[in-house]
């Protein structure tokens, strides 16, 4: 009973639904429930009780926090289990402040230590050390614990923070880490201790939550075994005065900024004019991602990364892939572009954070100039995937004798809307060898209709057809140097080049031409086509673990409407 006097049992209304769940098995079985997170693996092998287990892992966070520590210190704990720490530290004379919510506790006072129970988003990642670091005052120290993804090449996707991201990352916010702890072990054998606790309590917890809670604790046994997950303390400390190109930089998401703070970065960045409209267009009814990073907290941007989500079809199966775009860095800060510069951090951050096998979007690709192709292949962030060639379809001799007409889109028309669907899952079918973005009516409302462009008439979006008025496939035209670019061609791949060869009867205003990757440039290059290089090579991501860029060369079907900047 003495030991129970030393904790305090936690609120169930401050929990999330499993977490509730998984406090009121605990409370079950022992009356009370004070800690939820893994216990330490008893070293002398003598039987103990799973909350003692707990308590003494709670003890491991003390020590680890109060070494070195001066007191009186000022001590932040956020987690539903730092309750009976809490107290120990009070004990030593240090003054603690607790939180349930970290992200929105007030930034303005200071502590020497910060005590985080994870069990975050990897998406929180970057917001959370962001937040730590400005919260401790120099030197002062940041320990963290929880759940984390140890091995992510394999192709499935995980909410858990990445453990090699969280290395890189707090090395980048210029943290130290003083300790890393792999307790893997000690929450393997605590699963065990769970299961039985469920086994026995069924009665009183029901049936439909004991199969619930077993098919949980089944499946992180399962990743723990094959060591997918682990569950590690962190151990950083601020540094006082960090070394390196823009150590102090801030660094944050698509929420952390308004656009017009981006205008002049892309003015200097891009020598033209910043676009609102085609901004909103891509990052907000795109949904865009980026990073950016500011030279100092409050200061001006100073660097961008950024991508647009792309539903598509990777060989015959659904998936996401993200366009980078808009990358850059204001160029009289553009003093190196080694793994030091502001160009390679803000490009990593955004990598781990967006592409690969764990996380949202499997695939990148992209259009790069050759100098930023160079340097991202030099500093191992991408690796080519293919080229993208242009193909020019001369004016013919003969005189024209086709049957075929053009008819205009009508995207609010549900009969064309089901003849572009039609005519996508036909081209879908013939790329299950390949990787190809969704091109069903809705993306075609987004990219052409929805497109600030579309207002000026810039696209010009028919369907081409036989004479008896079949809809044989969907084109997309954009006037382009004296040329009338293809940006979107749909139809099946036997199709193709039928349609342009009417095509270059059809549009008499001028030649044709058409930007397509490599790979499938046969499946449209007529006999009469001539093929001119563009000097722009498609990346992959190489940075995080992914599919390869073996699997991927030659695979990827992207033409000008693929650009974000067509």
């Amino acid at each position: 009973m003495a030991q129970r006097r030393t904790l305090t049992s936690i609120a169930l209304s401050s929990l999330s639904g499993t977490q509730k769940t998984y406090a009121e098995l605990l409370a079950q079985e022992y009356g009370y429930c004070c800690f939820l997170h893994y216990g330490l693996l008893p070293k002398d092998h003598k039987k103990r009780e799973y909350q003692e287990q707990q308590q003494a892992f709670s003890e491991k966070l003390y020590r680890l926090a109060t070494n070195q520590l001066k007191t009186p210190s000022e001590v932040l704990l956020d987690g539903p289990s730092l309750s009976y720490l809490g107290s120990m530290l009070i004990k030593q004379g240090c003054k603690v402040a607790f939180s349930t919510n970290f992200l929105k506790y007030p930034p303005e006072h200071k502590f020497d230590l910060i005590v985080i129970e994870g069990a975050y988003h990897y998406l929180e990642q970057l917001p959370l050390l962001n937040k730590a670091r400005e919260m401790l005052k120099d030197s002062a120290r940041l320990l963290i614990f929880g759940e984390y993804l140890d091995d992510d090449s394999e192709l499935e996707r995980s909410t858990l923070p990445n453990l090699s991201s969280m290395r890189q990352l707090s090395e980048r916010l210029s943290y130290s880490v003083l300790q890393e702890l792999n307790f893997s072990h000690d929450a393997l054998y605590s699963i065990g201790q769970l299961k039985n606790i469920v086994d026995k309590r069924i009665n009183e917890i029901g049936e439909v939550t004991s199969t619930l809670l077993l098919s949980q604790f089944r499946h992180l046994e399962e990743e723990y075994v094959r060591k997918r997950r682990s569950f590690n303390i962190f151990l950083l400390q601020k540094n006082s005065d960090p070394k390196g190109e823009y150590a102090l930089a801030e660094y944050g998401a698509i929420d952390s900024f308004e656009p017009g703070e981006i205008s002049e970065l892309f003015e200097k960045s891009f020598g033209t004019k910043f676009n609102r409209d085609i901004w909103r267009w891509k990052y907000g009814l795109g949904e865009g991602k980026c990073i950016v990073a500011r030279e100092l907290k409050d200061g001006a941007i100073v660097s961008h990364y950024g991508g647009v989500p792309r539903e598509i079809q990777y060989f015959g199966e659904p998936n996401i892939a993200i366009q980078v775009c808009d990358v850059m860095v204001l160029p009289e800060i553009r003093r190196q572009y080694g793994r030091g510069s502001l160009f390679f951090k803000t490009a990593a951050t955004f990598l781990e954070r967006e592409i690969g096998n764990t996380v949202k979007h499997l695939l990148g690709f992209g259009f790069p100039n050759q100098k930023a192709m160079n340097i991202a292949l030099r500093l191992g962030l991408y690796e080519k995937t293919d080229d993208f060639v242009e193909l020019i379809f001369p004016k013919p001799e003969e005189p024209n004798t086709t049957t075929f007409h053009l008819l205009p889109i009508d995207i609010a028309n549900p009969q064309h809307q089901r003849e572009i669907d039609k005519l996508w899952r036909s081209m879908k079918l013939d790329m299950s060898n390949g990787i190809i973005g969704d091109h069903h009516w809705r993306y075609i409302k987004y990219r052409y209709f929805d497109h600030p462009f579309y207002q000026a008439n810039l696209y010009r979006s028919i369907f081409v057809n036989d004479e008896s008025g079949n809809m044989l496939a969907v084109v997309v035209l954009k006037e382009h140097e004296k040329r009338m670019l293809i940006m979107d061609l749909i139809c099946p791949v036997a199709r193709m080049k039928i349609i342009i060869s009417q095509l270059v009867h059809l549009i008499e205003e001028s030649e044709l031409k058409f930007w397509v990757t490599q790979g499938w440039m046969e499946s449209v290059r007529t006999d009469q086509a001539i093929e001119n290089q563009l000097g722009i090579e498609i990346p992959c991501n190489f940075w995080n673990p992914g599919p390869s860029p073996k699997l991927l060369y030659g695979a990827w079907w992207l033409t000008a409407g693929d650009m974000d900047f067509m």
